[in-house]
């Protein structure tokens, strides 16, 4: 019997289209064996032309069938079961676009080796490439000569320019600021204003190592995909349970001490961006995650209570934009406590925010009211407070310091001035208690002499019924 294809499509969550192609190729016992695939339709791409491609990856899926290129079960390819496995499994929409990325690499260097022949020397080898000086060599990307001249001269709006390329408009913005870019990404653009990438973009290798938490990250990907086909019988064992993982050190946060926060608090004050003074001052007095301050709307802010409630993230991913998620855990939902201090900073910060809401006029796109907006009123991508923090402490001379630099700030300075780990673990939101401790233990480790000395003085201190002091050193 002749291989028999059909197409399924369906419209996911994330909005994205995606094809489930099956092949039926012989009746047997049980009944019509099969195979099948998911091609999972590019951003932006039209329905027509989805169709179209889909009806073309069915033949080619259908080809491969007849020539032998799909096998069963243990003899199926690693990449094919991976391409299954991310079908079949539920993953927020930014994990989803990491896990696609490593797997470019992941089956570009095994994907064609059958799942049961996979060894543990040739998954050894690739870990051992990755740690090679110049991995990244292999990787191009494309950055703006003059993108925003040439759709200027085009006439054309970021929203048009990117509605033409199948792009959201904050890949345009993106592109257009310097950000390096997928070639792909360039050439689509580029065919959008009828220009040659050279004209438009300079190309650049990569260049260097990759971190150890990306390497230890490959490697997980690739445990996790044996592990569910060992699960599913498909494998009788995982050959990553022989193999030591990749070490991943702790990362060395860079965090302020109390008078180092205090002197970046004095500039702060005195900063002339209200946007980014504002952001900054949360972030240095309640250790939101850079996701969770992104997420904030009005609506979040209790001024009458002096509470700021912590319900959504907001964050972005290559190919789908700025998103919306849930918190990272049940306990990351909170409700912060703020002092007088941070509550008149959020009043300035709104009545500014309602100025420009007011002058901006038509054409405003921030629905959700929240408080960090591009020019537009929409959501700003989460690395804009990274460069305005950027921008802050090269103008006031600070070293570098991150977003993440200040919520480590004000967990540390919080256990340092005797506030328990239960309500620090509240106010910041991590799910365990035992994290705060192996994180933060340093902050503990400071008190000790403090403490040791109060006890002593609890101690010595104490008098009988007649005022004598009962010990004495």
């Amino acid at each position: 019997m002749d291989p028999i294809p059909s197409i399924k499509k369906r419209v996911n969550k994330d909005g994205s289209v995606s094809y489930k192609i099956r092949v039926f190729v012989e009746e047997g016992p049980d009944g019509q064996d099969s195979r099948s695939k998911t091609w999972r339709a590019p951003v932006g791409m039209s329905e027509a032309t989805a169709d179209k491609r889909a009806n073309k990856e069915a033949i080619l899926f259908e080809e491969s069938v007849k020539t032998g290129g799909v096998t069963k079960q243990g003899k199926m390819r690693f990449a094919e079961y991976a391409a299954h496995w991310m079908e079949t499994s539920e993953f927020e929409i930014k994990t989803r676009v990491v896990y696609d990325h490593l797997l470019t690499r992941i089956n570009r260097a095994f994907g064609h080796i059958q799942l049961e022949k996979l060894n543990a020397e040739q998954i050894t080898a690739f870990m051992a490439n990755l740690k090679e000086d110049g991995i990244r060599a292999r990787d191009t990307f494309a950055v703006s000569i003059n993108l925003g001249e040439h759709r200027a001269a085009a006439n054309l709006s970021m929203k048009k320019l990117g509605e033409l390329a199948g792009l959201s408009d904050l890949t345009v913005c993106r592109a257009e600021h310097g950000e390096r870019i997928l070639i792909e990404t360039a050439e689509k653009l580029c065919a959008a204003l009828g220009l040659e990438v050279s004209d438009v973009f300079t190309v650049e290798q990569g260049k260097g190592k990759l971190s150890a938490g990306t390497i230890a990250k490959y490697f997980a990907l690739i445990r996790t995909i044996l592990n569910s086909a060992k699960k599913k019988r498909i494998l009788r064992e995982n050959v990553t349970d022989f193999i030591d993982p990749p070490k991943n050190p702790r990362p060395n946060i860079k965090f302020l001490d109390d008078v180092a926060a205090a002197k970046y608090l004095a500039a702060l004050i005195e900063y002339d961006d209200i946007r980014a003074k504002t952001a900054l001052i949360i972030d240095l007095f309640t250790g939101v995650r850079n996701s969770e301050l992104c997420g904030l709307s009005w609506h979040e802010i209790d001024f009458h209570a002096s509470k700021i409630h912590v319900r959504f993230g907001s964050l972005y991913a290559r190919g789908y934009g700025i998103y919306k998620k849930d918190t990272k855990t049940e306990k990351s939902e909170r409700s912060i406590d703020i002092t007088e201090f941070v509550v008149n900073v959020l009043k300035d910060y709104k009545a500014w925010w309602e100025d420009y809401r007011f002058n901006y006029g038509g054409e405003w796109k921030g629905e959700e009211a929240r408080l960090f907006i591009q020019r537009d009123g929409k959501p700003i991508c989460p690395t804009t407070i990274n460069k305005w923090m950027n921008k802050f402490n090269e103008e006031h001379g600070f070293d570098h310091i991150t977003p993440h630099g200040l919520r480590h700030t004000f967990a540390s300075l919080s256990l340092a001035n005797g506030t328990d780990i239960k309500t620090v673990q509240a106010r910041t939101g991590h799910s365990l208690a035992s994290t705060l401790l192996n994180v933060y233990g340093h902050a503990i480790e400071s008190k000790q002499t403090v403490a040791a000395q109060s006890y002593e003085d609890t101690l010595l201190g104490v008098k009988g019924e007649k005022g004598e002091q009962i010990a004495s050193s």
